[in-house]
């Protein structure tokens, strides 16, 4: 009977099997990769045994699980993904004392105000580099000029020199109503301005650094170059449409004159010629009755600095007015302008040419007929231009034309205003300059 119902019993077990339908094989590629087993963190009776866990899991797990004390983690720190082994016994140490080492070896740092923990990534700070320090006084060039040209050149270094700082000054004023003007302030310059202007440049950077500034330096420090400009301004009267100044003076200049070949031969306003010929020009625009003579400056300059010239007189013009206090009473600030014949000359010396920035400006002063009563009008005439010049090489400028027309009435009183002479003249003038430099 007992075998009966064995047999009985693994004949249905059979028929069972044999109903389930055999699953479909996976497609090809569809098998989920599985992560390689990573080690459960392990907490047993104070001894911590945890292997590759997260830096973040293992601050929140040591300060939540057993630490137990007031804590606040940052954003920084349970972000950090970075994998770690953590082992300690407590029966061997103080678990708070070694949790601080491990942050701080992490680049965290635990600051504990009032009993609480903040755990945060540390600041970094930069580590100063071995400074080292080079005072280098000038032979021929200005400590300013120095600084400008090394500085740049070099990252994180620092300097003691400053330009000169322009002087700070007050525009004089007066009232309106009062003939006198105000006197002009002097110019008022703090003293911490004027101490840092320096004649010694003071270079602070590193030791390599202060070794290649060693060997730079004199390098820059050369003679600077010098020139002697020389100029004749003509103011030339006579002129029309077709026959300019500067055509005139070409004509003089033209027989025997060999035009150079500097940057103005292809200027039509524009005549160069050797330094043998200045003679004879000058003589021969002296001669000429349509050629006054404005102005024959003759200086001396270092090279890229400015030289300026003014031949003539300061005009007081109006040029704001305010009103102060309750009834308005109004005040004007005065300035005052240069007219007459102004010159910039600025030379840039080279090895075979000389640069010469040159603004030339003649101006005069008029009464102003356009309805703004108490301040003249100024007339002004500028030329402003830049050309290479060989030494001792002469250049010719013109160009700069002014018209006039002067109306003139004659008559006697009992006759009426229709009986009377009437007259208009009409003249143009033109300035021409003539310039020389030559190096020293």
């Amino acid at each position: 009977m007992r075998r009966l119902v064995c047999w009985l019993v693994f004949g249905w077990v059979g028929v069972v099997h044999a109903e389930v339908p055999t699953l479909p094989p996976l497609p090809g590629g569809s098998v989920t990769p599985v992560p390689p087993i990573a080690a459960l963190p392990r907490v047993r009776n104070g001894v911590f045994d945890l292997r590759f866990v997260n830096v973040g899991q293992v601050v929140d797990l040591v300060y939540g699980d057993a630490l137990h004390v007031p804590h606040v983690i940052s954003s920084d720190v349970l972000q950090d993904s970075r994998v770690v082994s953590f082992q300690f016994d407590s029966s061997k140490g103080d678990l708070r004392a070694f949790v601080k080492t491990f942050l701080d070896s992490q680049g965290f740092a635990v600051d504990t105000r009032d009993g609480v923990d903040f755990i945060s990534k540390k600041i970094d700070v930069a580590r100063p580099a071995d400074r080292a320090t080079y005072v280098y006084q000038p032979r021929h060039r200005s400590a300013a000029y120095l600084s400008n040209l090394v500085l740049p050149l070099f990252d994180g270094a620092s300097r003691a020199v400053m330009p000169s700082p322009a002087p700070m000054s007050s525009p004089a004023s007066a009232p309106v109503g009062s003939s006198a003007v105000a006197a002009p302030v002097p110019p008022v310059v703090s003293q911490a301005a004027t101490a840092a202007v320096a004649d010694q440049f003071v270079f602070a950077g590193t030791a390599a650094q202060v070794e290649q500034v060693k060997a730079l330096l004199p390098q820059l420090d050369t003679v600077a170059g010098e020139v002697v400009v020389r100029g004749w301004a003509y103011e030339v009267s006579d002129t029309d449409n077709t026959n300019s100044g500067f055509s005139i003076a070409s004509k003089l200049l033209g027989v025997g004159v060999k035009v150079g070949e500097g940057s103005t031969v292809a200027d039509s306003n524009a005549l160069q010629f050797g330094a043998g010929r200045l003679s004879f020009a000058i003589s021969a625009l002296n001669a000429d009755s349509r050629f006054r003579q404005v102005s024959s400056p003759n200086v001396r300059c270092v090279s890229g600095q400015q030289v300026r010239l003014n031949v003539g007189q300061q005009v007081p013009t109006v040029s704001s007015v305010s009103y102060q206090g309750v009834s308005g009473t109004p005040v004007q600030s005065i300035e005052y302008q240069d007219a007459g014949v102004i010159f910039n000359v600025t030379p840039l010396v080279m090895e075979d040419v000389i640069q010469l920035s040159v603004d030339e400006e003649i101006s005069s002063f008029v009464s102003t007929t356009t309805g703004v009563s108490g301040s003249p009008t100024k007339n002004t005439r500028s030329l402003q231009t830049v050309a290479n010049l060989r030494d001792g090489e002469v250049v010719v400028l013109g160009g700069l034309i002014q018209d006039s027309d002067t109306a003139s009435n004659s008559r006697e009183r009992f006759l009426p205003a229709f009986l009377g002479g009437h007259g208009t003249l009409k003249g143009r003038t033109e300035v021409v300059l003539v310039l020389q430099v030559q190096k020293i």
